[in-house]
């Protein structure tokens, strides 16, 4: 469980998390006590949505295993809205970043019952949404309650604790990122929600035995980590804190599978692949003493990453993929991406920096033999 810091900060501002007690859920079964109570699932999570312990609950089932949060499915939902009081998405990414996006633009309020420790948005008052076949974080209100019960948490597909584990390793490419855009351009960063990620990066990755084990510490750590994440973008009011180049390369392929009507690989498992790559870059620019303003700061802030082998063993143990081949995708879209994956945001990254010195030519041949 996170701790008191943590939940004041989040009761600040409007979000409640509450815990699975013997009794359920009472603080917010009595706070929405009378209302009408929308719960968005998908074929996954239909099981814990039927079975929630929520009076006067009414479900919106997108009839799909992987739903894309897209004109489509947001359509669909804000429909099912239109008598509901509240929207409480169950499950994780897609349908809670559509709840949020729907109740937004509906005028409600939403929640989110976590069905796996998989992605950092939980906290988060943006939504990535798909729009034309092109993602974009939308303007959306945080989740009013985050509802946890750790029994169901601990047994999400494994796959899917992987993707957690590489959402929350990218923070540490996406933080040097922002230290690199502090020391180049002078951009400014938000130092508490930037110590704060750090602290919550750094005790779910003590506790990763656990992790690789499904203790109940060890996820929770997890998902306190995934919470704290979300909390650093509503206090800083962007994505910075926890998106960086190793998303922007996520992002690029996620539209190009969408794009070809294909499976999707789960958003953490492609941003642990490009936490692979920005951390590789970020120690080849220092190996090579590559000159650029700020780079001897960008450099000492980098040294925060952990080694390769360190990533690539967690992705490992966790049966996640550690080569872009696994995904799978081509050479040529594999170079495209590491080309061209900077301008999904206009947000300085690693990416960026390489593409203004005229060097990811040159690194790509490295990047490919490493990491395809």
């Amino acid at each position: 469980m996170v701790d008191n810091i943590i939940s004041d900060k989040l009761d600040k501002i409007g979000i409640r998390l509450e815990y699975k007690s013997s009794g359920g859920f009472p603080a917010f079964c009595s706070r929405w006590q009378g209302k009408r109570i929308l719960a968005v699932c998908d074929r996954n999570t239909r099981p814990f949505a039927e079975s929630a312990e929520i009076p006067n609950k009414k479900l919106c089932f997108i009839d799909e295993e992987e739903p894309v949060p897209d004109e489509k499915v947001c359509g669909y939902v804000m429909d099912c809205a239109k008598d509901a009081d509240y929207i409480l998405a169950v499950g994780s990414g897609t349908l809670n970043d559509t709840a949020k996006f729907v109740a937004y633009h509906t005028g409600k309020q939403s929640g989110v019952l976590a069905t796996a420790p998989s992605m950092d948005g939980y906290a988060s008052p943006v939504a990535p949404i798909m729009r034309a076949g092109f993602k974009a974080s939308e303007i959306a209100h945080a989740p009013s309650d985050i509802l946890i019960d750790t029994d169901i948490l601990s047994a999400a597909p494994s796959v899917m604790i992987a993707a957690g584990v590489g959402d929350i390793m990218g923070k540490y490419t996406c933080l040097t990122d922002w230290r690199l855009a502090q020391s180049h351009l002078g951009e400014e960063v938000h130092e508490e929600a930037f110590s704060n990620t750090v602290d919550a990066v750094d005790k779910c990755f003590g506790s990763i035995d656990d992790i690789y084990n499904r203790g109940a510490a060890g996820i929770g750590r997890l998902t306190d980590a995934l919470i704290v994440s979300g909390l650093a973008i509503a206090e800083t009011g962007n994505s910075r804190p926890a998106s960086g180049a190793e998303h922007h390369i996520s992002h690029y392929l996620e539209m190009w599978f969408v794009a070809q009507k294909k499976h999707v690989p789960l958003h953490g498992i492609k941003v642990g692949l490009g936490t692979l790559v920005s951390a590789y870059l970020y120690r080849a620019l220092e190996r090579d003493g590559v000159e650029f303003k700020g780079a001897e700061a960008t450099y000492r802030a980098a040294r925060y990453i952990p080694s390769d082998e360190v990533l690539e063993e967690m992705l490992c143990r966790l049966g996640a993929p550690t080569r872009f081949s696994e995904l799978p995708i081509s050479r040529e879209l594999f170079r495209e991406t590491m080309l061209k994956a900077y301008t999904v945001r206009p947000r300085y990254t690693i990416l960026t920096l390489l593409h203004e010195l005229g060097l990811m030519e040159h690194y790509v041949p490295q990047l490919e033999e490493n990491f395809y």
